[in-house]
């Protein structure tokens, strides 16, 4: 989101999610397997549409040996804001958002794995705390894997240009996936989740426009639930390399559909670089309560671009780099890991206010990762 006045509210970040759902991915592909003792270390660009987002963010796992591992991550976003909402309500504003996030995963007989988490996020506007609750189980000699999740999370939402200004959102979000292996070269996992959201909702220094001039502050509904279902498959080829086909489908009471198809190669060049490739297809139709300039006041009212009808493109590739191996020392490997994601965005109902032309916006995304294992 770019929301107007300053901020707060996050900019999508592409790169981070994207990496979450490789790692969900090889979660499920290994079954009740605790995931390897590393440290890895993550520096990320972001740039476009006015928005320039860049940090560190650091990720420690140890386990005991036997059933336990333990986690820690600490994340950083120093941005910088001029999006078109900003240019239309304020200036360029600069903040910073940190979140730190504990975990463990714990190995319950052969098959199965319950896993527990907890993360906070501070910035001067926005306090975000959320606790997430897992499990997986291993079935029919590891072809089948069914996993469940719940988390809930608490946000305050405040306003810099006003002290006295504290809001709440409760948000609870539940998943179930499972995955299987169809044949030697198939893998399929579909994902379903649902997710409920009560409080202030809507951003609290964005203005909607009347008539044409920027009238007053958005207006929500102070509830919204929503579902998607994504669907998987990971096809083996016979020259070491992989395909990924992607497919999600979300829907909101809110009015919002909205369809994401994804491609992806993955290519052994050696046996220590692999070169993964990815396309990317999103659209979505706007919210009920949208509008880009509305005729008179009504109860709920919202011009944030994220609710409005557009589409985006976004293409990319990771390179990586098996830098050593040695399971007898003390450091057991270390990979490099570099990104880069390129997007293309396109908004049919939302304007750019000082030509009155349907907005559009280029972004690119840069990630250097290495981990390191012991």
């Amino acid at each position: 989101m770019n929301p107007a006045i300053p901020s707060r509210r996050r900019p999508f970040r592409y790169g981070r999610v994207a990496a979450a759902g490789l790692l969900l991915w090889a979660a499920a592909a290994q079954g009740a397997i605790l995931p390897e003792d590393r440290a890895d270390m993550l520096y990320h660009y972001y740039e476009g549409g006015g928005v320039r987002i860049s940090g560190p963010a650091v990720l420690v796992r140890k386990g005991d040996g036997k059933a336990l591992s333990y986690y820690g991550h600490y994340y950083v976003d120093n941005i910088s804001s001029a999006s078109i909402d900003v240019e239309a309500n304020a200036s360029r504003y600069r903040e910073e958002r940190t979140e730190v996030g504990v975990g463990v995963d714990y190995l319950h007989g052969d098959a199965t794995i319950l896993s527990a988490s907890y993360s906070t996020s501070t910035e001067n506007d926005y306090n975000a705390n959320t606790v997430s609750l897992g499990a997986s189980h291993e079935m029919l000699a590891g072809m089948t894997v069914l996993s469940m999740g719940v988390s809930f999370g608490a946000d305050e939402v405040s306003k810099a240009t006003q002290k006295s200004f504290r809001k709440e959102i409760d948000r609870w979000k539940y998943r179930l996936g499972l995955s299987q292996v169809l044949t030697k070269k198939w893998l399929l996992n579909v994902d379903y989740e649902v997710i409920s959201a009560e409080g202030f909702l809507n951003n609290p220094y964005r203005v909607v426009r009347i008539n044409g001039a920027f009238a007053r502050p958005e207006s929500y509904p102070d509830s919204r639930a929503s579902q998607a279902l994504a669907i998987r498959a990971l096809q083996y080829l016979d020259n070491r390399a992989s395909l990924r086909y992607d497919y999600r489908y979300y829907t909101d009471d809110w009015g919002i559909a909205a369809h994401t198809l994804e491609l992806g190669l993955a290519q052994y060049y050696s046996e220590d670089v692999i070169g993964e490739y990815r396309i990317r297809f999103y659209t979505q139709n706007k919210a009920t309560f949208y509008a880009d300039d509305f005729p008179a006041v009504v109860r709920y009212m919202a011009r944030d671009k994220e609710l409005s009808t557009f589409s985006s493109v976004s293409v990319g590739f990771k390179i990586s780099w098996t830098l050593f191996e040695r399971p007898t020392a003390t450091f057991k490997g270390g990979r490099l890991s570099f990104a880069y994601n390129r997007f293309l965005f396109n908004y049919k109902d939302f304007t750019n206010y000082a030509t009155g032309e349907p907005y559009s916006f280029r972004a690119n995304v840069f990630q250097a990762f290495f981990s390191l294992f012991y």
